[in-house]
């Protein structure tokens, strides 16, 4: 402890007796950083590109940083960009599972989660909003059992 108080303070002086524990980084998050969260669900792909090109441009400040919240299953358009991108499973995934999964919960909790995680002052739709992406999701059916003879 008092080697690293030494350090913080400047008084750094080596004493020959113990080792050097080498260099310290403190790492510190920037607390003027907000969070724009842009969900492009149900977005035809073909305008992925153009979406990304046009909010990287017009709308973060130094202090921003866009989030893409997509329902598109290829992140390659992401990737080539270099933007941070969440990923939800489109209706089409969601009905053709719908047996499976308790799809309305699962993705209320997970943007819940989302919200939580990014924290973000703003969230701006092309598509789909998230409210009818939420809505139009397929609620928790009940499974069928097979019919088993009793004995």
């Amino acid at each position: 402890m008092r080697k690293l108080k030494e350090i913080f303070l400047g008084k750094d002086k080596q004493n020959p007796g113990v080792e050097d524990p080498g260099n310290i980084f403190v790492y510190k998050s920037k607390e003027d950083i907000s969070t724009i969260i842009v969900t492009i669900l149900g977005v035809n792909p073909d305008f992925l590109e153009e979406i990304i090109v046009t909010t990287k441009r017009k709308l973060p400040r130094k202090s921003d940083r866009l989030i893409y919240l997509t329902d598109n299953p290829d992140f390659t358009i992401f990737r080539r960009h270099g933007v941070i991108f969440e990923y939800l499973p489109p209706l089409v995934e969601q009905r053709l599972h719908e047996a499976d999964m308790p799809w309305q919960a699962y993705l209320r909790e997970r943007w819940g989660l989302l919200l939580a995680k990014w924290r973000p002052r703003r969230v701006l739709a092309y598509g789909t909003t998230i409210d009818s992406f939420l809505a139009a999701a397929p609620t928790a059916s009940v499974r069928k059992t097979p019919d088993v003879p009793k004995s």
